[in-house]
C-alpha cells in the first residue's frame, strides 16, 4: 500500500493541535472567545493545507475557491447553531432539565443532517469542477478537519452524569 507522507505529515500535527486546543478547553470552561479563536485557527489551517495538498492546476483553482468559500460559509452557519447547543449544554451542565435535553437532541440531529445535506450539495458541484479523484481527496481532506473539530469539542465538554432525569419508562 503506498503512503503520502506528506498528507499525514501537514493533517496530524493540526489535529494534535485541536485536540490540545480541546484538552485546554476542557480545563477551562468553554468560553464563546476561545471557541471562536479556535475556530479561527482552524479555518486558517484549513485553507492552506487544502491549497498545499489538492495540488491544483491553475484552471482548477479559480473554479475551486469560490465554491470552496460558498461551502465553507454554509457549513460556518451550521456550525454556528451546534456552537450555541455547546454553550447552552455549558450553562445548563450538570443539571439539563429532560426537556432541555430533548430540545437540544432534535436541534442537533437536525444540525448534522444539515451538514450532512450540505456536503451532498457541494461534492456535486465540486464534482464540475475537479476530476472525481480531487473531489475525493478534498472530501478525504476535509472530513479530517471535522473530525480534529469534533474531537475538539469533545475533549473539551464533559458527559452528562448518569442518572441525569428520569428513564422514559421506569419498567424497562
Amino acid at each position: 500500500m503506498k503512503s503520502h507522507v506528506s498528507t499525514k505529515n501537514a493533517v496530524a500535527p493540526l489535529l494534535l493541535g485541536v485536540w490540545l486546543a480541546g484538552s485546554a478547553l476542557a480545563a477551562a470552561e468553554v468560553p464563546r472567545d476561545a471557541i471562536e479563536r479556535l475556530r479561527s485557527d482552524l479555518k486558517a489551517d484549513r485553507n492552506s493545507v487544502i491549497a498545499q495538498e489538492m495540488s491544483f492546476t491553475p484552471k482548477e483553482s479559480e473554479a475551486f475557491w469560490p465554491v470552496y468559500r460558498s461551502y465553507r460559509a454554509e457549513t460556518e452557519r451550521v456550525a454556528d447553531r451546534i456552537v450555541e447547543l455547546v454553550l447552552e449544554y455549558e450553562d445548563l451542565f450538570p443539571d439539563v432539565p429532560e426537556q432541555k435535553a430533548t430540545e437540544m437532541l432534535k436541534a442537533y440531529t437536525k444540525a448534522e443532517g444539515d451538514l450532512l445535506n450540505i456536503k451532498r450539495k457541494y461534492l456535486k458541484k465540486f464534482g464540475k469542477v475537479l476530476p472525481a479523484s480531487k473531489v475525493f481527496r478534498f472530501a478525504q481532506l476535509d472530513n479530517r478537519f471535522d473530525l480534529g473539530t469534533r474531537l475538539a469539542l469533545a475533549a473539551s465538554l464533559p458527559a452528562l452524569p448518569v442518572g441525569q432525569g428520569q428513564a422514559p419508562s421506569e419498567g424497562r
